[in-house]
Formats: C-alpha cells, structure tokens, sequence
C-alpha cells in the first residue's frame, strides 16, 4: 500500500460516488429506487468488463488501475467486482468455488441484511 495508491483509490472513489449519485437523478430511472441500483449494477459490470481486458492486455499502470477499478467502479457499485471475481473463478475453471461464491454472495448477503433490519427494528422498539 503507497500513498500514491491510496490518493488514487480516494479519488476514484469520490468521483464514483458521486456518478452513482447522478445515475439516481436521471429523470427516467427516477420514478422508482430500484431502477437506477439496477442501471448502476448493470452499468458497472460493464466497465469493469471494459477496465479489467484494458488492464490485463494492455495498460499496466498500478495507479491507473487503483484509480478506475478499485476507486472509481468500487465507488459506483461493487457489484461489479463481485462479477469480475466471479468471472475469475470461472475462467480458472474453479466451478464448485464460483457456484459457492455466488450463492453465499447473494444470499448471504441478503440474509445478513434482513437480519439487521430486523436487529435494529427490535433495538429501536426498545428504545
């Protein structure tokens, strides 16, 4: 960890927050919350498709790569990174760990998220 990679990764990140923020204010996605998460995800994954060839086949510059994938797209949205580690797995032919990878994932996720809201809901009850 440097501090050149670590200004690189605040800097990506800041400006990747606030594009998320700007997709949730896109007239057309607006109507509802979970359009623009959907766009965001699905947007995303696109770059990181994008970053991750130009970096592996051509670009080896470290900070540029902290700067636009971890910074950036990790402030837009992880759920590009979980694709990308997802899609790594794969391609290393670890298909088991993908398939363990990808369902813990989600519904691990899912179940710790349920657990807090109703965690805190009984918490705040109480208060």
């Amino acid at each position: 960890m440097t501090l050149s990679g670590c200004l690189a990764v605040a800097l990506g990140g800041a400006a990747g927050s606030v594009a998320r923020y700007a997709v949730q204010h896109i007239p057309a996605l607006a109507t509802d919350k979970t359009w623009p998460t959907v766009a965001v995800n699905i947007l995303g994954c696109l770059l990181i498709g994008i970053a991750a060839t130009v970096f592996e086949r051509r670009v080896a510059d470290a900070e540029l790569r902290l700067l636009c994938v971890t910074g950036f797209l990790g402030g837009f949205t992880t759920y590009s990174t979980f694709m990308l580690d997802a899609a790594t797995l794969l391609r290393s032919g670890e298909y088991r760990t993908v398939a363990v990878y990808l369902l813990v994932t989600l519904a691990g996720g899912f179940a710790a998220f349920t657990a807090g809201c109703a965690g805190t809901g009984k918490l705040i009850e109480r208060l």
